[in-house]
């Protein structure tokens, strides 16, 4: 009965380090991730009395993709993949946050570091 009781903790601990989904098999890298979601958040920045149809927004998300040469299938997976592993996630905006602190006013960067905490409080 003692084996069983130490066999459990070894075993939980084996399994937890696994990630929760299987790699694509096109998975971007996290620096790739870190690019085009740094330009996603600058597409998003623009400003709202500039209409924009739904047309226009969706070409420029394909422009987006298009330029990191990859597809929104591809983002998609990537991006719930290391969505489930939340230290990889944090990795990948952090790494956005210090590419943005380039290109943003500090009220931008400001309301940017304020969604990604709300993002990781949601988790």
């Amino acid at each position: 009965m003692k084996s069983v009781f130490f066999l459990f903790p070894f075993f939980f601990v084996v399994f937890s380090c696994q990630h929760a989904l299987d790699k694509p098999k096109n998975l971007l890298s996290k620096s790739e991730m870190t690019d085009i979601l740094t330009d996603i958040y600058l597409y998003k920045q623009t400003p709202d009395n500039i209409p924009m149809s739904k047309e226009i927004a969706f070409d420029t998300y394909i422009t987006i993709f298009k330029k990191h040469n990859t597809t929104k299938e591809i983002f998609q997976d990537s991006y719930t993949y290391y969505y489930t592993d939340g230290s990889s996630m944090q990795h990948i905006f952090d790494n956005v946050i210090k590419n943005l602190e380039k290109k943003l006013t500090k009220e931008q960067l400001l309301q940017l570091k304020d969604e990604v905490k709300d993002n990781a409080q949601k988790k």
